[in-house]
């Protein structure tokens, strides 16, 4: 039985497609005599993306067609020169797919071809919700929760920027938790941008506005500008709200959320560095990010280390290197003589020396 869908048949279809649907018995064309199109999946600035079944594929293929839309030219003169321009950039966005896509956690690339006058990706379906999709039926993440997703995307936007590449659209709707396997999948790649590290002249600006930070609106986008995409994905995650919702800028910066939710002062250290709005201010790195999480479970350990109150009896525990054992008041008489800072001195000098008898240790 045939299927009441969409009928983007023709190329000229999928360009803008129709919204009548067939008939039982009206045969549904082919897009490229190959591609049986279902339905628009999404519109964007730099892309439209279909979903398909390749016919000539054993089980009829799912797959995701990105029409990919490039500057066209002013005048006529600048026609043929831009139509060479962006053949080239076409070819170039090809290869970086198909680099990319062989990570398990990126859409690996099937196939791209030109089809008249038309730019298209032929990309691996992911089966799955987004998270935006994830939050408006479930609701609202933990901290707990959003600690998991940021440990489980770091890996996957790192294998990114080791290609010297920026994603600049990172944010709910571009994720989407595989349903096979539950593991998060980074899609959408459309605004995808080589970093230059030299100052270089502005670049066409890209991004979700409220994701997006100031600089890369600006054209001169920075990795650091994925990681305040990430926190303001993090913080959508947290209270189901746009990150306009807490702008105090015209472009969608300066959020000022604190007030809106509770969370852990780690946490809340993380997001607001994560947040800045001037990108030295943020971290510089997703190693950078991933070590700050990683510390976590060490902070009430380092406190006590590192604290310069008293400590006796049952209520320390810490490691016996890292005890103020001598920093007893009144424990002996010439103790007792010494003021209580000369004493928490002379104790955290004894601590040091005994310090020096240990290596530098990495926490596992």
């Amino acid at each position: 039985m045939t299927s009441s869908h969409p009928q983007p048949a023709t190329p000229s279809a999928v360009t803008l497609p129709a919204t009548a649907t067939t008939t039982k018995s009206a045969a549904k064309p082919l897009f490229r005599n190959q591609f049986d199109i279902t339905e628009r999946l999404g519109l964007g600035g730099f892309s439209t993306t279909y979903l398909a079944e390749d016919v000539t594929s054993p089980h009829r293929q799912p797959c995701v067609i990105k029409q990919l839309r490039y500057k066209s030219a002013n005048s006529d003169k600048n026609k043929a020169l831009q139509a060479e321009q962006n053949q080239r950039r076409f070819q170039k966005d090809a290869r970086i797919m198909a680099r990319l896509g062989q990570h398990d956690q990126i859409p690996y690339l099937l196939d791209h071809f030109i089809e008249d006058g038309q730019f298209y990706l032929v990309q691996e379906y992911i089966p799955g919700l987004t998270l935006q999709q994830e939050i408006s039926q479930h609701g609202i993440q933990t901290e707990a929760q959003v600690k998991t997703f940021l440990r489980d995307i770091i890996p996957i936007l790192r294998y990114v920027h080791r290609h010297n590449l920026l994603h600049l659209d990172l944010k709910p709707a571009n994720i989407i938790r595989r349903s096979t396997d539950q593991k998060l999948v980074l899609i959408d790649f459309g605004a995808v941008r080589r970093y230059h590290q030299e100052p270089s002249k502005p670049q066409r600006s890209s991004g979700t506005t409220g994701f997006a930070p100031s600089e890369q609106l600006a054209g001169q986008p920075t990795p650091a500008s994925d990681l305040y995409s990430l926190g303001a994905t993090c913080l959508y995650l947290l209270t189901g709200c746009s990150p306009l919702d807490f702008a105090i800028s015209p472009q969608g910066q300066n959020l000022r959320w604190q007030e809106s939710i509770q969370v852990s002062p780690h946490l809340t250290q993380i997001l607001t560095k994560l947040l800045a709005p001037k990108a030295q201010n943020r971290y510089q790195s997703l190693d950078a990010l991933q070590c700050a999480l990683t510390l976590e479970p060490h902070y009430s350990e380092l406190k006590v280390c590192l604290t310069h109150e008293p400590y006796s009896g049952d209520t320390f525990k810490a490691p016996t290197a890292c005890r103020l054992d001598d920093y007893l008041p009144n424990s002996n008489t010439e103790q007792s003589s010494q003021s209580e800072a000369s004493r928490q001195a002379s104790s955290f000098r004894r601590w040091q020396q005994r310090r020096r008898q240990f290596k530098t240790f990495t926490p596992k």
